[in-house]
């Protein structure tokens, strides 16, 4: 997979050490898994090189193969101090819990850290580099705290003009944690094996971090959501035959459906990429009820029609918690109740998706 690195696009990052450079301890106390700790396990499935240890006292001793089913021998210890054996020179919070604030625990470790060299990567809402003790500690130590939430200057309006140079399609979410960013990241990697000319566009934290490079949506003045959007995909764009745009929230989310709408608005991306978790049947968190997938189809379709109406053209199933014979009945009656491509990209491979794209786009 190809990832930009520090200063290729106007969008980067200043990233404290080059991608593919880092040697990083993943900080998940107490929530190394698929739903508790996100971030971790993105990085450890599309940055296992630079991981050389993921910190969970309650999953310790272990290796990361053992305990989320992938990342092989990457070990799992108990705290810094253990991790710090394995030469990491950046600390990476892993989490990303709902209001996105840093624990009092998790700033303790960002502290040990920094006086032990180590740059520090936050995906938090609130910002490492705004707490004056640890700015000032990170400038003795001579280290960069790396806060990816951190949106750039001059945003704007979306123009209404949406995604030129070249079309893009959207991973929508029948919820949070549905697996949107690592269904984009597999129907990149897929287009890119089959010779298309793919550019993966990150709106959070995870693909951010990842990526080297990216806008995080979710911190941007609402007014501004659409424009932001429309940046990074415009940004993205150049030399590309298509940008896959990572989905935030959900349509259906109390919390977070303005985000989805806005971005979609600012956009107006070519199609959808539908994903969702089978065996969840409410929003997590709330009493929101997720409707039959045919349904949630047309309400994506429909959102934005008074602008565009775009269609679904596929559905990535995240079937972690199903055995291979239950993904497969999944994501079979997916198939029979939408008449659209089902897989589960992780699983069974993202081919299938990556078709439907390219046969849909003509690429």
């Amino acid at each position: 997979m190809e990832r930009l690195s520090s200063g290729e696009s106007p969008l980067s990052y200043p990233l404290p050490i080059p991608l593919g450079a880092r040697r990083m301890a993943i900080l998940a106390d107490g929530c190394f898994s698929a739903l508790g700790a996100k971030t971790a396990v993105c990085l450890v499935r599309y940055a296992a090189g630079e991981v050389v240890a993921v910190i969970d006292a309650s999953r310790a001793p272990s290796t990361a193969g053992e305990t989320i089913g992938f990342g092989g021998s990457i070990p799992v210890v108990a705290s810094l101090k253990e991790a710090l054996a394995f030469g990491p020179n950046t600390l990476v919070f892993g989490t990303a819990p709902r209001g996105g604030m840093i624990a009092r625990a998790d700033r303790a470790v960002a502290v040990e850290a920094i006086r032990n060299g180590l740059h520090v990567m936050n995906g938090m809402h609130e910002f490492l580099g705004d707490d004056e003790d640890l700015a000032a500690l990170a400038a003795e130590k001579g280290v960069v705290l790396w806060d990816a939430r951190r949106p750039p200057k001059g945003l704007g309006v979306a123009s209404g003009k949406g995604c030129a140079p070249c079309p893009v399609v959207f991973t929508v979410g029948s919820d949070c944690n549905t697996g949107k960013m690592t269904a984009g990241m597999e129907i990149h990697r897929a287009l890119l094996r089959d010779g298309v000319r793919s550019g993966f566009a990150a709106s959070g934290q995870t693909g951010i971090m990842i990526m080297g490079t990216g806008i995080p949506v979710d911190r941007v003045i609402a007014d501004f959501i659409g424009g932001a959007t429309e940046r990074l995909v415009r940004e993205t764009a150049p030399g590309n035959d298509v940008v896959i745009l990572e989905g935030q929230g959900s349509i259906l989310h109390p919390g977070y459906a303005g985000v989805v709408f806005g971005m979609i608005a600012g956009v107006l991306p070519r199609a959808y990429v539908l994903c969702h978790q089978p065996t969840r049947e409410t929003v997590r968190g709330y009493t929101v009820p997720i409707p039959p997938l045919a349904e949630l189809a047309s309400l994506y379709e429909g959102a934005i029609s008074g602008i565009r109406r775009i269609p679904v053209i596929g559905i990535a199933l995240n079937t972690f918690d199903l055995d291979d014979e239950g993904a497969r009945r999944a994501v079979e009656a997916a198939e029979r109740e939408t008449g659209r491509p089902v897989t589960d990209p992780v699983r069974f491979g993202a081919g299938v998706l990556a078709r439907a794209i390219r046969g849909f786009l003509s690429i």
